[in-house]
């Protein structure tokens, strides 16, 4: 497990007040390119802070190495002994869930943005927050009902416990806007082989497909498309498909398919652009690559943590416990989305926007009052 630490300068020769964050994430693993690319959010977030706060904030970044265990682990070292105030990370609701447990337990708060299962916010919990949820992702509905038209939906998802979660905030939307379900089906999230799947949606008669899953999903579904060729009008993918490794690796394959996406770059609210800009530029420089939504999500959860530990900084109370009121009353926007946690600790504002690959990048085409760019339907990448 490696330790990854920031020294904390010297201003005018004297050491300013320090305290400790903790964070783990899958940097290594069948998650570590979500997890490095989360990580980096994270540490810009820390920098940008410590070049303006009061007070310097090391961060001790952990690598869980796409395992519950492992993270269980990590988090029992961030609490221990590296005596952490908060933690901000975790992807996947299945190394989330018992890693928080043990942040719980030790009365230390923990915010992520990396897991959807509706039980993570269902167990009592008073130190967990989470600013993504199940709700934020049914806004596709309202552009296939509003946008497209179209009236027939097949909706596939992963077996998970974030897949199946999504997948019923989904299949109730639809619902309530009148739209018929012809085929509705989960599929072994560990699946190499989707094109059976996919000639029965080709059958059902349906004009969009809405699949949910994780990157290996969307691959394994995009390449069998390519091949059964289903007669749908658009593919739509919710959260893990519009990123940059994605549109890398597959290509042409991802022309044309829709996403939903907590951020890309010029999504955020006008207020929030020269933010937006700044982060982008500094991600650059740092990383030598473009942020995707994933460094948006890790930098914006790290935010607020940050920013609720300086509200318990100024109250004379840096403890846990203080910083977990903080959190509790945080309320604001950024440049991902709104939020204000519930007594459950969910971000009852979060909102997604939905993304149309587009000549090679995401475009936000929904909602309009986020949207710079136009959707085009039907298009399909198999029928290019």
């Amino acid at each position: 497990m490696r330790r990854i630490g920031f020294l904390l300068p010297l201003v005018f020769g004297l050491a300013l007040a320090q305290y400790k964050i903790g964070s783990h994430l899958p940097l290594t693993g069948s998650l570590s390119r979500i997890g490095t690319e989360m990580a980096n959010g994270v540490r810009l977030a820390v920098e940008h802070f410590n070049a303006t706060a009061p007070f310097k904030v090391e961060l001790v970044l952990l690598d869980d190495e796409s395992s519950p265990a492992k993270a269980v682990a990590a988090v029992e070292r961030l609490v221990g002994r590296e005596r952490v105030l908060g933690i901000t990370g975790g992807y996947g609701s299945n190394i989330i869930g018992p890693a928080s447990e043990v942040a719980e337990r030790a009365r230390v708060p923990y915010i992520t943005s990396g897991g959807l299962a509706r039980d993570l916010t269902q167990r009592g919990f008073r130190y967990f927050f989470r600013f993504t949820n199940v709700e934020g992702y049914t806004v596709v509905a309202d552009l296939i009902a509003k946008g497209f038209g179209a009236k027939r939906i097949a909706l596939a998802h992963d077996d998970g416990a974030g897949g199946t979660d999504v997948a019923r905030a989904v299949r109730a939307k639809l619902q309530a806007l009148g739209l018929e379900l012809v085929f509705d089906s989960s599929y072994p999230g560990r699946s190499t082989d989707l094109k059976p799947l996919l000639e029965q949606i080709g059958r059902s008669g349906a004009e969009v497909l809405i699949f949910i899953g994780y990157e290996n999903n969307y691959a394994t579904a995009l390449r069998g498309a390519q091949v059964v060729r289903p007669k749908v009008n658009a593919f739509v993918g919710l959260y893990s498909l519009i990123t940059p490794s994605l549109i890398q690796d597959l290509g042409p394959l991802m022309e044309g398919v829709y996403g939903t996406e907590p951020w890309t770059n010029g999504s955020a609210p006008v207020a929030l652009r020269a933010e937006e800009a700044r982060f982008v530029r500094d991600y650059r420089g740092r990383f030598g690559q473009t942020p995707g939504y994933l460094a948006a999500l890790g930098y914006v959860q790290t935010q607020i943590l940050l920013n609720a530990l300086k509200k318990a900084v100024e109250s004379g109370s840096p403890t846990p416990q203080a910083l977990r009121d903080a959190l509790a009353a945080s309320q604001g926007e950024n440049l991902v989305s709104a939020y204000r946690f519930d007594e459950k600790g969910d971000n009852v504002l979060y909102r997604t926007v939905v993304s149309q690959v587009q000549q090679g990048r995401g475009v936000p085409v929904w909602p309009k009052e986020r949207a710079y760019g136009r959707w085009v339907y039907p298009q399909v990448p198999w029928t290019r």
